[in-house]
């Protein structure tokens, strides 16, 4: 039998086609459209489309993935797999939060797709991508894994793992400390050892809220950590993440010095404070430098070898669960949930 899949719209250039009386590119509201310019589709499953949004991927924030979460929930028992369309710059955030919201009760997979160019245009990856979405949901669903994952080009992705790479190539996306759940070649799709099985035994639980009160702070070289100060002071602000130096190193001296700030949030304000690394790819080795090892010993909470879009994601989703004190966002954050660390 035919696998039944659902595309859901979340905007973006894959799913734009041309008007038909004007010719001018618009959003798609019907998988007729999709299908006249892409027929193969049907061949391999049982397509149907529904559009949740219509957004430049910039203007996607914490309410919809909300939004996008709830109506998975909503619909995942009758469906082999689902397909969210959405435009790149942030689709990694938005498959980050999913991955969180939806849990490891999760009984089908999810993939998320877009494009550099649209349907109609010459030499598009939108076709390429799409066909490769659907057959990615078949060989999954068919191998009973069902985990939140980013398809793009010839290659599929953790979700939770994944960062966008450049605005451009057809390329577009990486991951850094995963390799990729599968490659997709003339032969198929074959999964690693490491993508995610159907856990039968652990029930489906919706968990999708996000809290939008994160500060976080790229440090550079002479930052005046006292400008964050009146922030904290507000009583807005429910959490703080630095994107350290190296593996974790935060500047310690003279009035550049984040330590006060640091212990001000931790201990006065009771705000927790998580450190991540700028660095692709890079791990918080907190202990191994002094400048880390002080931020530490005054309450900061290593990231390990979170995604920098993942450990703002998880920080938004740990404080959105209602897990207010420092302890117990110091426990979700070091505690390997859906995949996203190896640490």
């Amino acid at each position: 039998m035919r696998k039944r899949i659902i595309i859901l719209g979340m905007g973006g250039t894959i799913v734009m086609v041309p008007d038909s009386k004007t010719g001018a590119l618009k959003p798609t509201k019907d998988i007729k459209e999709i299908i006249a310019l892409l027929p193969s589709l049907v061949d391999k499953a049982e397509i149907t489309f529904q559009e949740l949004e219509n957004l430049d991927s910039a203007n996607i924030n914490p309410n919809h993935w909300t939004k996008l979460a709830r109506k998975i929930a909503e619909i995942h028992s009758d469906y082999d797999g689902i397909i969210v369309t959405h435009g790149t710059d942030t689709m990694a955030y938005t498959a980050s939060a999913l991955s969180l919201a939806l849990g490891r009760g999760l009984k089908i997979p999810i993939v998320f797709t877009g494009s550099q160019l649209p349907l109609i245009a010459f030499g598009t990856d939108a076709r390429f991508n799409l066909e490769n979405s659907v057959k990615t949901i078949i060989k999954a669903n068919n191998e009973d894994i069902a985990e939140v994952m980013i398809v793009f080009g010839d290659k599929v992705f953790r979700g939770n793992r994944t960062i966008k790479t450049n605005e451009s190539k057809f390329s577009a996306f990486d991951s850094p400390t995963l390799p990729p759940l599968a490659e997709i070649t003339a032969i198929g799709i074959s999964f690693i050892s490491q993508a995610l099985k159907v856990q039968k035994e652990i029930p489906f639980e919706l968990k999708p809220s996000f809290s939008s009160d994160i500060l976080c702070v790229e440090l550079i070289p002479g930052s005046n950590p006292f400008i964050y100060r009146e922030i904290l002071k507000s009583g807005r602000c429910r959490g703080l993440l630095l994107q350290s130096f190296g593996a974790g190193n935060v500047p310690s001296i003279d009035e550049y010095s984040f330590l006060p700030l640091i212990r001000e949030a931790t201990e006065i304000f009771q705000i927790p404070v998580l450190v991540a690394t700028q660095f692709i790819g890079g791990v918080t080795h907190m202990n191994m430098y002094e400048t880390g090892k002080l931020a530490l010993d005054d309450g900061a909470i290593p990231t390990g070898d979170l995604t920098d879009v993942m450990a703002q994601v998880k920080f938004m989703w740990a404080v959105g669960q209602g897990h207010q004190t420092i302890k117990d966002v110091r426990k979700i954050i070091q505690t390997n949930l859906v995949g996203e660390s190896s640490l």
